[in-house]
């Protein structure tokens, strides 16, 4: 079973992603904010991660910055999502993600992008 590191800070959407992705056989942890994300990471061990930009006195850019530059972490596929961003503005930005996500989204689009990123080799 996949396990998904669901970084988001607002609630509702938190709640509909893990039901969602738990529906679909995966293992989720949910994260509402990206204190403790590294600890989170060695614990859990996360083979992918779902993470909004705009975190609640936090911001989701440099924490992804800091997931890419630590050895054990920055093999980890990153899905990155915002309301804030485009998707120009991610690539200027040079934020490297696996995936960008520009909400709202379709959950279906959530879906298939997970699933692709899962199969490709590491």
């Amino acid at each position: 079973m996949n396990r998904i590191l669901v970084v988001e800070d607002d609630p509702d959407l938190l709640e509909v992603i893990q039901m969602l992705l738990e529906e679909n056989n995966y293992k989720v942890f949910p994260l509402m904010n990206g204190r403790p994300i590294f600890r989170i990471i060695e614990e859990f061990r996360p083979d992918i991660i779902l993470m909004d930009i705009r975190l609640d006195g936090m911001d989701g850019r440099a924490i992804f910055k800091e997931i890419r530059t630590r050895p054990d972490t920055a093999r980890i596929p990153v899905v990155l999502t915002s309301g804030g961003f485009s998707e120009d503005y991610i690539m200027r930005e040079n934020l490297l993600a696996d995936a960008y996500l520009e909400k709202p989204f379709e959950m279906a689009v959530l879906l298939d992008k997970l699933q692709q990123l899962l199969k490709e080799p590491a």
